[in-house]
């Protein structure tokens, strides 16, 4: 019986990459519907915008200004006056669906009737210019009603995105329709209009909106191999704070991509609030799901207030390694080469040149799955400065390669190294033949290599160069060519025969 062992190889070289540089976002690109409420009394200056229901039984009242009651005098224009404005701040970035949207308030008459009520509302999203400027249709509105008057506006939304920071705002404006008066002789109005929202019978605010909003950091993954598991740490955030998170329903995935989805998931173990963020802890026992050898992804999946789901994905990837066999993963001097040629140590400052690596493996045949963890890294002095880090994949008896472009932009002597497992997680049956170093000559452009630098800051470097200067020197021949094959006189006015 053939005894397997399972190790996650380049892990630990991963988790480095996520400790020593802060974790950049992922972005869901779930859409999903979501109707929004008003909040606060506009009177105030605090109105806002929430995913949550309300729950309670009492209106939030905001008074409409008495003086758009009447038409102008002796005009008889509509004055339009503003209630307030609802505003919430998003707390990631995220896009609104191009459509067409609807806003919905109540309003109530506490004193007198005014007819031909209208709103007009203005509605901004992540700028400062307005998306959206539309008016509602006209209703009377009377103290005498048992029940409030419902008025909707329809509007459309095209492309409107938002960054952390910006804000979702909605201006409303009121202008009533009774006849203009002369003030001096017919006073002015006493009617009151106010605005309900806040509660279960009048949820004011906008319906069956298209938003994407959801952003997750994996802040942390870790290989305890002790453990056979792995522990991942992600924040989790919603354009709109935490009370849109159902903070009971935390799931995270784990995917092959050559298996696929499999349906793993790891098991959760603790989360907490942290400011507008959720912070939310798993460990996935990769034994005990039987995973295959595969470069594997985590994606959390989040459940909103309003029973909607979202998936965020991370870009970095795992590397699970099962196998019991010898691997030597490889290069010499000779298998790294500046803009495709060896023993060039010159470049030119300021000009793009070309890190060409081959890697080479040998072991067991049976070996299907190997990664190789690579790292090229400028040494300074007693430190060294990560220049490029990435994985490629050989199996024994066959050759990885892989190319990076770099400029620099000061001339001098630099020291670089290339790196096969940086990090000693990979067991091999050889460990001192995964280094090549070099001196880099970095020199200022002169005239005898102005060709040869313009050419790389176009090509970068490698093989490409090798054909575009076979292009230059066919066309400068052929131009030569034609010269010669040209009288080199010239007739003068004055020649007779």
């Amino acid at each position: 019986m053939q005894v397997f062992f399972r190790s996650v190889l380049a892990a630990a070289f991963l988790a480095v990459v996520l400790l020593s540089q802060p974790a950049q976002a992922e972005e869901s690109v779930d859409f999903n519907t979501l109707d929004f409420y008003f909040y606060g009394d506009l009177d105030n200056g605090n109105g806002n915008i929430s995913t949550v229901h309300p729950i309670s039984d009492t209106d939030t009242q905001s008074d409409c200004p008495q003086s758009a009651n009447r038409l102008s005098w002796p005009g008889q224009d509509r004055q339009w006056e503003t209630v307030g404005s609802w505003v919430t701040e998003f707390q990631t970035p995220g896009e609104v669906a191009s459509g067409d949207y609807t806003f919905t308030i109540w309003a109530n008459s506490t004193q007198g009737t005014v007819e031909d009520v209208q709103f007009r509302i203005s509605v901004s999203i992540g700028g400062s210019a307005a998306d959206a400027v539309e008016t509602s249709q006209s209703k009377t509105v009377t103290d005498s009603s048992e029940a409030a008057t419902r008025f909707d506006i329809n509007f459309d939304v095209t492309n409107a995105s938002f960054s952390t920071g910006s804000d979702f705002t909605i201006d409303l404006e009121y202008s009533g329709g009774e006849e203009g008066e002369n003030p001096l002789t017919g006073g002015s109005s006493t009617e009151q209009i106010v605005v309900l929202t806040s509660s279960m019978q009048h949820p004011s605010g906008v319906s069956n909106m298209s938003v994407n909003h959801y952003s997750a950091w994996f802040s942390e993954i870790t290989v305890e191999e002790f453990s056979e598991r792995v522990y991942v740490k992600t924040t989790v955030a919603s354009g709109f704070g935490n009370g849109d998170i159902d903070s009971s329903e935390w799931t995270l995935g784990v995917y092959g991509k050559s298996s696929g989805n499999q349906g793993l998931t790891a098991d959760f173990n603790m989360k907490s609030a942290q400011n507008d963020t959720y912070e939310v802890s798993f460990y996935w026992y990769y034994n005990q799901d039987n995973a295959i050898s595969d470069t594997y992804n985590f994606y959390i999946q989040i459940m909103d207030i309003q029973g909607n789901p979202w998936e965020v994905i991370s870009d970095e990837d795992l590397y699970l390694v099962i196998h019991g066999f010898e691997i030597d993963n490889y290069l010499t001097s000779e298998d790294v080469k500046i803009n495709n040629q060896t023993g060039n140590s010159k470049v030119t400052v300021g000009s793009s040149f070309t890190i060409d690596v081959t890697i080479s493996v040998q072991g067991d045949p049976l070996v299907k799955y190997n990664p190789i963890p690579v790292s090229i890294v400028l040494v300074d002095g007693t430190s060294e400065i990560i220049l490029y880090e990435t994985a490629v994949f050989a199996n024994p008896g066959a050759t990885a390669q892989l190319s990076f472009r770099y400029t620099f932009d000061k001339e001098g002597e630099y020291k670089i190294k290339v790196v096969i497992d940086r990090n000693n997680v990979v067991v091999e049956s050889d460990e001192f033949n995964n280094i090549s170093e070099f001196t880099l000559q970095v020199e200022e452009a002169d005239e005898d290599n102005a060709v040869q630098s313009f050419i790389d800051d176009i090509t970068g470097g490698g093989a490409t160069t090798l054909v575009v200067l076979l292009a230059v020197s066919l066309l400068l021949a052929f131009a030569y060519l034609r010269r010669a094959a040209e009288p080199d006189f010239e007739w003068e006015e004055d020649d007779e025969f």
